[in-house]
């Protein structure tokens, strides 16, 4: 008897001695006890429980979540059960991530961070986060995450640097219908219907139906100055000025303005800024200016006074990912989506937005160099990582509620019984889930589109629909892949100047019109900003040149 007494204290001693060094694949049930591995600190749990390892991860903060403290998920609190990982949130709000986390990577190095870190984040500080392939560390510490990059084509070269490191996880969907899209326009139909239009679908049409909104006093409140035809806003992630310019087939596949600089025509990169087309979007922008169509304050406005405007009702168009977001229900209910509008002069309408993009967060989930115990934190994710459920539970919450699993085995999406006018769906979501910071969901495990789906998602696919075909097609999409932080970084020194100044054009020809000698000063700014070599340097990428 003291004999199994001595060998079982000594098997916990080895255990304690193991700290970080451990490489034990995952398991999908509560493990037996763990190493107290340094990442944080390890803490008995009391006589015959487990040790408890605490990691410090820096964690994205959506704005519609109601209770900040995470732990209270119930995918950390299985994951905890499960795992014996105790995380120690550092919520960092979206709005502050950029400034927070360059500091944190230039002095105090969290474990982990979630939902935080870029491509060139990493690619500046590569010794900053851990290689997850050194030793086969991902493969045998996170078989389940390992197994779904095998499964995707080209899913594990996705994360995988020019070097052979793996510096990041993907968080988030596969695939997304709903994203394809970025922003929608939605038009006030209310005021349309007073008005006596249809929805547009040419430049001429849409420029008409801007001054009968002006012209009308749609809101009824007396005072026919004070509507606001149409409201984009730099503010705004999906109301940018560029999208604007698809009439006239210019178009990025993500919202940014930037995005819609270059875009890929049989097979070859060319720029959108120095075209005949793109003067003409400038041209008509400035017509709605002069003409007060288009809000002068589109350039200068805060997301707070762009949110205000929406909420007194005086915008007859916007874009935006669905109004209910903006806005009250009742007043959301006005607006409907706005599908091709086409200009005469133009080649084709073009929408901004990727058919079958890839959704994913290629730099979700990534461990910093001085967490101690890799190992552990990564059996962690993969522990989340393992059953679709558990995904989902991470994606939306608690099983039942927002989600559930119908007779055929699929997963879809519902309304939950305890959401009340000041809880909604997706308030829900982001309070009891981490909706795209959860592990990856391949395309095969994505939510069907049944009956009861939430509203949120089947009018956002409904509206979808309307603009679907006209988004960029695969053959027109770059392709993803990293590349060597050196060339990174030659990319990213031209885009600050360069970026600056097209932006500051933009701005200035809408407000204040172009001219010739204005455009040709345009091309020869461009020309000594590298825009040719920035352009190069794309047509190499996708050429495979490095």
């Amino acid at each position: 008897m003291k004999r199994k007494v001595l060998a079982v204290l000594l098997a916990a001693v080895m255990a304690v001695m193991a700290g970080c060094g451990s490489s034990a694949p995952a398991e999908t049930k509560a493990p037996e006890a763990k190493a107290g591995g340094d990442g944080g600190t390890a803490s008995a749990e009391g006589n015959g429980q487990e040790e408890k390892t605490t990691f410090k991860i820096a964690v994205v903060l959506h704005p519609l979540t109601k209770d900040e403290d995470l732990n209270n998920k119930e995918i950390y609190k299985q994951a905890e059960e499960a795992t014996g990982v105790h995380i120690e949130w550092i919520p960092i709000a979206d709005s502050d991530a950029e400034d927070k986390v360059n500091i944190m990577l230039a002095s105090d190095l969290p474990d982990a961070f979630l939902g935080l870190i870029s491509e060139s984040q990493i690619a500046n500080n590569m010794d900053s986060f851990a290689d997850l392939a050194e030793g086969d560390l991902l493969k045998n510490s996170a078989p389940h995450v390992y197994s779904d990059y095998e499964t995707i084509p080209g899913g594990l070269d996705l994360v995988t640097w020019p070097d052979g490191s793996i510096r990041s996880l993907m968080t988030g969907r596969q695939t997304s219908y709903e994203n394809d899209a970025m922003g929608i326009m939605f038009m006030n139909k209310e005021w349309l219907d007073k008005a006596g239009k249809e929805i547009p679908k040419t430049t001429e049409e849409f420029m008409d139906v801007l001054r009968a909104f002006r012209d009308g006093d749609m809101n009824g409140n007396g005072d026919a100055s004070d509507e606001i035809p149409f409201e984009p806003s730099q503010s705004d992630w999906c109301s940018k000025i560029m999208n604007t310019a698809n009439p006239w087939g210019i178009a990025g596949t993500d919202s940014a303005d930037e995005d819609a600089y270059k875009m890929i025509k049989d097979g070859k990169v060319v720029g959108t800024v120095n075209t005949d087309e793109f003067r003409k979007f400038l041209e008509y922008s400035h017509q709605m200016i002069q003409e007060g169509l288009l809000d002068m304050e589109a350039f200068s406005q805060t997301s707070e006074q762009y949110h205000a405007k929406l909420n007194e009702g005086v915008v007859g168009c916007y874009y935006t990912w669905i109004p209910n977001g903006d806005m009250s229900d009742a007043a959301a209910a006005n607006y409907v989506p706005v599908g091709e509008i086409r200009a005469e002069d133009g080649p084709g309408y073009m929408k901004t937005g990727a058919q079958d993009k890839f959704a994913a967060n290629r730099t979700g989930f990534a461990i910093t160099s001085a967490c101690k115990d890799v190992s552990r934190l990564l059996e962690w994710w993969d522990y989340m990582s393992s059953t679709t459920d558990l995904k989902y539970t991470s994606r939306f919450g608690p099983k039942g509620e927002a989600w559930d699993v119908d007779e055929n085995g699929q997963v879809y999406e519902k309304l939950p019984d305890s959401l009340t006018d000041d809880f909604t769906i997706e308030n829900y979501k982001y309070t009891y889930g981490m909706v795209d910071y959860g592990p990856l969901i391949r395309k095969d495990e994505n939510a069907n589109v049944l009956e009861d789906i939430a509203w949120t998602s089947w009018y956002r696919i409904e509206c979808v629909d309307k603009v679907h075909d006209y988004c960029l097609p695969v053959e027109n999409q770059f392709p993803i892949r990293f590349v060597d932080p050196a060339k990174t970084s030659e990319r990213t020194f031209i885009e600050t100047e360069l970026f600056a100044y097209i932006k500051n054009f933009t701005a200035t020809s809408i407000l204040e019109g172009i001219d010739d000698a204005s455009w040709d000063a345009h091309l020869k700014q461009l020309e000594a900003l590298q825009y040719d070599t920035w352009l190069q340097w794309y047509q190499d990428y996708i050429d495979h040149k490095f």
